[in-house]
């Protein structure tokens, strides 16, 4: 074991070039970020129906409506309800360039992703974490498969909105002046929790992340911690967080009792399924989304499982066992709103993604300054795999993407035709796939293609047959390519 970790022993001349030039480092941090996304930013379309949603109601009702209708506060039916007005406002103006410049769209959640990954290195150096490993971590966020669908799907930037604002509340309490709270630091930690919770509800995680710094200062230097400054941080951070659960009291009884949406139904027995799932999930490069179906191998995750657990080993044999267990809780703690529901998806991890990079960054620094070549090549194998993972994720949403916007051109022009014949809705058979999931995913819930309460179009995979507003819906395939074709006879029955 080598001691308490994450300090400088000395200065070396890249120490010296971050100091110096921390403005470029900051530069070329963004500039990764940029190249890192690449397929993000030319992605010709989007993820799914969440953000069409958006310019449907824009386009129907105009963006100041939107504004009054998405940035209202109140408490909903249940706790998976999104009282998220920060997030929705930026949706919101995101929206107004998704037709003509889906680019600008995508450059938004890239440039948040961007802003996350300097706030993240900044928070670090108040730390005093040593320079190499803050800007390793820094750049090892950048490519995180962890981080990729809450960038690459602009309607989670939910995600990382709420972990901004707890990095700058972390921002408070890292470094604190005397160890005095102060009014202007308390009242800026009310606002920035506040802003957190108001980004996304997982934010709640708030009380607990503080507690988790407080315990890592007090590993760090227990001679200088003091338990009163960080007792206060946690309370601060608590009240907010109080005030809002109370706020949305009714919401959380729907859903414990189940009166809720099912999606959102917490339940113990998910909790070790999750975990697992969770756990898995960045050392599994072919694991693209996070659903049951890519689980049913049981010896694949079980290596990626095997992968991250040796990271916590490699934690645990470099700085202590304390701080492998501060890792794995570092890891887990923004999934702990999200660990009792059925089926949390991989954007959720979004913020698991700082302590992963982080522990990856601490154990390379160390087993280059202690010249040991295996943890060296074994640490940059994780990093080669985790980038692949990242890219792979990439690659899939950007064929989503694509796929999405030649089948709604095609759709969109069949519905046109059809309305001006005075005739059909669309059903659209298609052979279980990526492409018929795409195609289902970005009209379901939008209300450009609903009529009378019923659906437009409907996509039918297989022999899945659903209802339309009429009983002779017209008939059409959908092809390998996501291009829209009459249906053959053998399909049409």
């Amino acid at each position: 074991m080598y001691g308490v970790p994450l300090r400088q022993a000395r200065t070396s001349p890249i120490d010296e070039v971050l100091d110096r030039h921390w403005l470029l480092a900051a530069c070329a941090l963004v500039a990764l970020t940029l190249a890192a996304h690449a397929m993000v930013l030319a992605a010709p379309g989007f993820y799914s129906a969440d953000e069409w949603q958006k310019v449907d109601y824009i386009e129907a009702r105009g963006f100041a409506d939107f504004v009054r209708a998405y940035l209202a506060l109140r408490p909903g039916p249940e706790f998976g309800y999104p009282v998220r007005p920060i997030g929705f406002l930026q949706q919101g103006v995101a929206a107004l360039w998704m037709r003509s410049a889906p680019w600008a769209a995508h450059l938004m959640s890239v440039m948040n992703h961007a802003l996350v990954a300097l706030t993240f290195v900044w928070v670090l150096r108040r730390a005093a974490i040593a320079r190499r490993t803050a800007w390793i971590a820094g750049a090892l966020f950048v490519i995180s498969p962890l981080t990729s669908i809450a960038t690459g799907w602009v309607a989670a930037n939910f995600d990382q909105l709420y972990v901004f604002f707890l990095l700058l509340l972390a921002a408070l309490v890292v470094r604190p002046a005397a160890d005095r709270m102060g009014l202007v630091r308390a009242a800026c930690i009310l606002l920035v929790t506040v802003a957190a919770l108001l980004s996304k509800e997982t934010a709640v995680v708030a009380p607990a992340v503080m507690a988790l710094i407080a315990y890592a200062a007090w590993l760090r230097d227990r001679a200088r911690f003091s338990w009163s400054f960080h007792a206060q941080a946690l309370f601060l951070a608590a009240l907010p967080v109080s005030l809002y659960l109370g706020y949305r009291g009714s919401a959380i009884g729907n859903s414990l009792l189940g009166d809720g949406i099912d999606f959102y139904t917490p339940s113990i027995a998910n909790v070790p399924w999750n975990i697992w799932r969770l756990f898995a999930f960045p050392f599994r490069p072919n694991l693209l989304e996070m659903s049951d179906a890519v689980f049913a191998s049981v010896w694949q995750p079980s290596l990626a499982v095997l992968a991250h657990a040796v990271l916590v080993f490699m934690v645990a044999r470099m700085f202590g066992a304390r701080w492998a267990i501060l890792y794995l809780a570092g890891y887990f703690v923004f999934l702990i709103p999200v660990v009792f529901i059925p089926s949390p998806g991989a954007h959720c991890l979004y913020g698991s993604a700082l302590a992963m990079s982080l522990a990856m960054a601490a154990v390379l620094v160390r087993s280059v300054q202690t010249r040991s070549t295996p943890a060296t090549l074994l640490v940059a194998v994780g990093v080669s795999v985790l980038f692949a993972h990242a890219w792979l994720i990439q690659a899939s949403m950007f064929e989503t993407a694509r796929c999405q916007t030649r089948f709604l051109a095609d759709a969109d022009s069949a519905l046109a035709a059809e309305d001006a014949a005075g005739r059909r809705p669309l059903r659209i058979i298609a052979e279980q796939g990526p492409g018929a999931r795409a195609a289902a995913r970005v009209v379901g819930a939008r209300e450009r293609y609903m009529r009378d309460g019923a659906p437009l179009v409907v996509v039918e995979q297989g022999s899945d047959e659903r209802a339309t507003t009429q009983s002779h819906p017209l008939r059409l395939q959908l092809t390998s390519a996501c291009a829209l074709i009459p249906a053959s006879a053998s399909t049409s029955n």
